[in-house]
C-alpha cells in the first residue's frame, strides 16, 4: 500500500467519500450526519500515525481526542488502548455491585433526584410569588 500525505484541497473530497461509504452516520454515537441540520461530519485521523480513520460528527471526534489524551495521562506504563481496554473492563465488571450493593453517600437514586427537581421548582414558583 502507498502512503501519501492529503492535500488540504482534498480534504473536504475525501470525507465526502468516506461519509458515503459510512451512510452519513457517525461511528461512534450513530448519529446522521448527511444535512446541515445534522452534527457536523469531521475527517479524523490517528494522530500517532496520521492515518485517516473514518468520519465522525464534530462532537464524538472532540471527545475521542479528549478521551485519547486522558488515557495518555492515565496510562502508568500502558499502551492508550491497552488503559482503555482496562476501563472497559472495570466497567463491565462492576456492572452488578462487587461489594455488598452498597451505595456512596453522594449518590441519589432517580426518585431523590424527582424529590430535589421538585422541590426547587415549589422554591422558584414561592419566590417568583413573593415579587
Amino acid at each position: 500500500m502507498e502512503t501519501r500525505r492529503l492535500k488540504t484541497t482534498e480534504v473536504s473530497q475525501a470525507r465526502d467519500i468516506l461519509l458515503k461509504k459510512q451512510d452519513y452516520i457517525c461511528p461512534l454515537c450513530n448519529g446522521l450526519m448527511k444535512t446541515l441540520k445534522d452534527k457536523r461530519p469531521v475527517l479524523d485521523h490517528d494522530h500517532n500515525t496520521g492515518f485517516l480513520r473514518d468520519v465522525l460528527c464534530l462532537n464524538c471526534n472532540g471527545i475521542e481526542g479528549k478521551v485519547f489524551n486522558l488515557a495518555r495521562r492515565a496510562r502508568n506504563g500502558m499502551t492508550e488502548r491497552e488503559w482503555l481496554g482496562r476501563l472497559l473492563a472495570y466497567w463491565m465488571r462492576h456492572e452488578k455491585p462487587q461489594h455488598g450493593g452498597v451505595w456512596h453517600p453522594k449518590h441519589k437514586t432517580p426518585a431523590e433526584k424527582r424529590l430535589a427537581l421538585n422541590k426547587k421548582a415549589r422554591e422558584k414558583r414561592a419566590a417568583l410569588k413573593e415579587k
